[in-house]
C-alpha cells in the first residue's frame, strides 16, 4: 500500500470509479475550487471532542456513517489532499486508516501546486455515491495516556513532540523528544521529504526503526503528519496519541 501518490498519477486516474478523492481543506475553500471529482471532508468530520476537550478519533458508528456517505468501501482507493502548510489531510487519512481501510494515500503536493501545474480544477460539487463502509479499528495505530505512562521510561519507547520548540518548552510529556512536524515537509510544494531523507533525519536523532514510536502535538493534527512521516520512512511500530497534550494535561499527568 502506497502512502503517497504524485500529481501525475492522480491526474491520470481522476475519473476512476474505484477512486475517492477527499479535500481536507474545509467547505469554504472547497467551494472556491478543488481537484476535479474531489469530495469535501473537513477535519471536523473525523474528530470527536471529548468531555476534556481532547480531539479524539470518531467512534466506529460515526465513521461508518461519514465514510460510507462519501462512497468509501473496501473496493475503493482513497486519496486525501490539502495544502502543504496544513497537516489536516494527514489527520483525515489517519482516521480512515485507523478504521481499517487498507488503501489510503496522501497526495504528495498541496492544492496550490496542483493548480499551478494546470491540472484539472473545478467549482462543480461532486455528488457522492453512498457505499457500505465497515469499521474495523486498527488499535495498534493509536495509544492513550495510560499506556504512555506505563512505558514512559522504557528506552525502546520514544515519544515524539511534533509541535514548535516554544510549545515544547512550555509544556510537554516527560521524556518526549522534540521533532517539529514541518521538519518532514518537502521542498517546492511537496507534502513530504523523501523516505530516504526522513529516515536519515530520524536516525541522526537516535530515533531508529527498532523503537516503538508515539507521536503527539496539541490536538493530534500535526502529530498525524509526523505519524505519516515515520511510516514513509519505513517505521512500522508507530502510534498516534490523538488526545495529545490537551488530553495529557486535562488528566493532570506530569508535565515537564
Amino acid at each position: 500500500m502506497a502512502l503517497i501518490v504524485d500529481s501525475k498519477w492522480l491526474a491520470a486516474n481522476l475519473d476512476s470509479p474505484d477512486l475517492v478523492i477527499l479535500d481536507a481543506r474545509g467547505q469554504t475553500q472547497y467551494r472556491f475550487g478543488h481537484i476535479k471529482n474531489a469530495l469535501p471532508l473537513g477535519m471536523e468530520m473525523v474528530v470527536a471532542v471529548a468531555p476534556n476537550n481532547a480531539n479524539l478519533v470518531i467512534e466506529a458508528e460515526q465513521a461508518e456513517k461519514v465514510f460510507g456517505s462519501l462512497g468509501i468501501d473496501d473496493a475503493k482507493k482513497v486519496v486525501a489532499y490539502g495544502e502543504q502548510d496544513d497537516p489536516a489531510a494527514a489527520r483525515v487519512a489517519w482516521s480512515i486508516m485507523y478504521h481499517g481501510h487498507s488503501d489510503v494515500a496522501l497526495l504528495d503536493a498541496g492544492f496550490s501546486v496542483w493548480k499551478h501545474l494546470g491540472l484539472p480544477v473545478t467549482r462543480e460539487e461532486t455528488q457522492p455515491k453512498p457505499a457500505q463502509f465497515k469499521s474495523n479499528p486498527r488499535h495498534e495505530m493509536r495509544i492513550d495516556a495510560e499506556a504512555i505512562k506505563a512505558r514512559i521510561s522504557d528506552p525502546s519507547f520514544v515519544v515524539i513532540d511534533a509541535r514548535t520548540p516554544q510549545e515544547h518548552m512550555q509544556a510537554r510529556v516527560p521524556n518526549s523528544v522534540l521533532h517539529e512536524w514541518e521538519q518532514g515537509v518537502g521542498e517546492n510544494g511537496a507534502a513530504f521529504q523523501s523516505p530516504e531523507e526522513l529516515k536519515k533525519e530520524f536516525e541522526s536523532k537516535g530515533i531508529t526503526p527498532d523503537k516503538e514510536i508515539v507521536c503527539y502535538c496539541h490536538s493530534g493534527v500535526r502529530a498525524s503528519h509526523k505519524y505519516m512521516q515515520f511510516r514513509l520512512a519505513g517505521y512500522d511500530n508507530v502510534k498516534l496519541y490523538d488526545g495529545s497534550i490537551i488530553d495529557w494535561a486535562m488528566r493532570r499527568n506530569p508535565i515537564r
